[in-house]
């Protein structure tokens, strides 16, 4: 009863608005490299 509030709490995560893909909120898309509607990385040159 003392570590009750020690509990993981779920992972809210956000759709991307330019690919749709599931991100965490205030980070950068993963998937496209997209934040706030601009391109921050350019992940497709690989």
């Amino acid at each position: 009863m003392r570590r009750s509030h020690h509990a993981l709490k779920p992972t809210g995560f956000q759709e991307c608005s330019n690919c749709g893909e599931l991100k965490l909120p205030h980070h950068v898309c993963s998937a496209c490299g997209h934040y706030d509607g601009r391109e921050v990385i350019d992940v497709g040159a690989a």
